[in-house]
């Protein structure tokens, strides 16, 4: 398989940086993890935050057994109208940092593909 091809199907198909870091560009690579793994780990968070404040609303209504489905739906449609900033930023961000990593596995490794071609 060539160098390029196993690349980008690392990078894309497996997780960002992983691509790099089998053609020995360790920088990139850890490079493309960091950011990817980061821009997970705030979208995880902020939801998990969203969830909690949710739950932290809804427990004194469920012990008062006052909660109904009306209510239900007027705490999650407050709690999604403020905003999914941060959530989206780092959605895209995910997204840019795949594709740029397959898009520099893919010539980190045609580079590999053609110096390896030349010598033979």
């Amino acid at each position: 398989m060539k160098e390029s091809a196993k690349g980008v199907l690392l990078s894309g198909l497996v997780y960002p940086g992983l691509g790099q870091l089998s053609l020995g560009k360790i920088t990139s690579g850890v490079l493309f993890v960091v950011l990817t793994t980061s821009g997970f780990c705030v979208f995880i968070f902020r939801i998990i935050q969203r969830a909690v404040g949710v739950i932290d609303q809804i427990s004194p209504l469920l012990a008062n057994n006052e909660l109904d489905l009306n209510t239900l739906k007027e705490l999650l449609s407050r709690q999604s109208a403020g905003g999914w900033g941060v959530e989206t930023i780092s959605l895209i961000s995910m997204a840019v940092c795949w594709l740029a990593a397959m898009v520099h596995a893919y010539f980190a490794g045609k580079k590999i593909d053609s110096q390896f071609g030349s010598n033979q």
